[in-house]
């Protein structure tokens, strides 16, 4: 299989089964050649993505940043009826993502407490700090702007930015796996928004077993 190939799940004879130990039928075992194989393919369509998204124009960025706030606006109020009573956790926009720095300082305006997530080390989940439009603002870990702030808000409802998404509802991010982490640890689970261009959608990400669905996908085409 080339890297650009999609994985395929291949079955042995049926002849061999009984030669197999019974302990291999492991529903939480890993494959970890399938799982190298999902690495690599996954890496090459982040580039790709990744790429496309920073070609498009501003003004269709622009456009796009819109319609999402709209389709969001409208999830607020179908699914949580008023956001004031909610802590929203929303992002940063880098690498050409979706930029919904309006809309958040609008449902700050209204009484919507916004925040941003934080890094604190590789491989712990994220903490979130509160953010208002006035809030100043620091570098934090990759230069990205954090609240300057040592306040910390648990958020009941966590907008993720998507580079690559599938119709199961599954996120390709930037490979850390950060809100995979952040959102398999929170207590209770918050409600979890991917944010992304109807350009990544893929057939499947290859999900693996620590990949976190969410519960709904919102690009500028509509909401899944």
């Amino acid at each position: 299989m080339s890297d650009d190939d999609p994985p395929r799940d291949y079955a042995s004879p049926a002849c061999l089964a009984g030669e197999i130990a019974p302990g291999y039928f492991d529903p939480l075992a890993v494959d970890e050649g399938a799982a190298r194989d999902a690495a690599r393919w996954r890496k090459a369509e982040r580039a790709r993505l990744l790429a496309e998204r920073a070609a498009l124009s501003e003004a269709t960025r622009h456009a796009a940043d819109q319609s999402i706030a709209t389709h969001l606006d409208r999830v607020l109020a179908e699914r949580f009826g008023s956001a004031e009573a909610l802590t929203i956790a929303a992002f940063w926009p880098i690498r050409a993502e979706p930029d919904l720095r309006d809309w958040m300082a609008r449902q700050s305006a209204r009484g919507t407490r916004i925040a941003l997530p934080v890094v604190t080390a590789p491989d712990r989940p994220l903490i979130f700090r509160p953010w208002s439009a006035e809030a100043p603002m620091r570098p934090g870990r990759w230069n990205i702007p954090e609240p300057a702030t040592s306040a910390t808000v648990l958020p009941q409802l966590v907008l993720a930015p998507l580079v690559g998404w599938d119709g199961a509802r599954f996120r390709m991010g930037y490979g850390g796996g950060f809100y995979d982490r952040t959102l398999a640890a929170m207590t209770p689970r918050p409600y979890a928004i991917g944010i992304g261009l109807e350009a990544g959608r893929l057939p499947t990400i290859y999900p693996q077993p620590h990949d976190e669905a969410l519960d709904l996908i919102v690009t500028e085409g509509g909401v899944y």
